[in-house]
């Protein structure tokens, strides 16, 4: 019986010594789950904020485009206005230009013109009496 008692106080020794080292075990894994439960929530709050951030720049990006389509618009308003009114000045310059070539070939027909009539006054001078003398003196 004595060496029953001695098996079953080894046995104890045995099953004490495993329960403490499961014990020491079961405290170790509490330990790393608490630090991979840290981790997991600091991860969390890291995607939380970058997905806040991912966020905050598409409706930047939304904003930029939009003021960019408008940008766009505006500028081909703008575009459109002013070759409208660079087409009105080249009309405009067209037509001074042909007014201005009608109005030399008119000066160079009012000189050809005053021309002959100071030739044909020339002329009828010359055949009036006196005019010999009017050179003369």
């Amino acid at each position: 019986m004595l060496e029953e008692l001695d098996l079953l106080a080894k046995r104890i020794q045995r099953l004490v010594s495993r329960v403490q080292t499961l014990s020491a075990e079961a405290d170790d894994l509490r330990r790393q789950l608490q630090s991979v439960s840290a981790e997991r929530d600091e991860l969390t709050q890291k995607l939380q904020v970058e997905q806040s951030q991912q966020v905050e720049l598409k409706e930047s990006l939304g904003s930029a485009q939009t003021a960019v389509q408008q940008t766009k618009a505006q500028a081909q308003q703008e575009r459109a206005a002013l070759q409208g009114t660079l087409d009105l000045f080249r009309q405009e310059n067209e037509a001074m230009q042909s007014s201005l070539k009608t109005r030399e070939q008119e000066v160079h027909r009012l000189r050809e013109v005053t021309q002959q009539a100071r030739q044909r006054i020339d002329g009828v001078l010359e055949k009036l009496p006196g005019a010999l003398s009017q050179e003369a003196s």
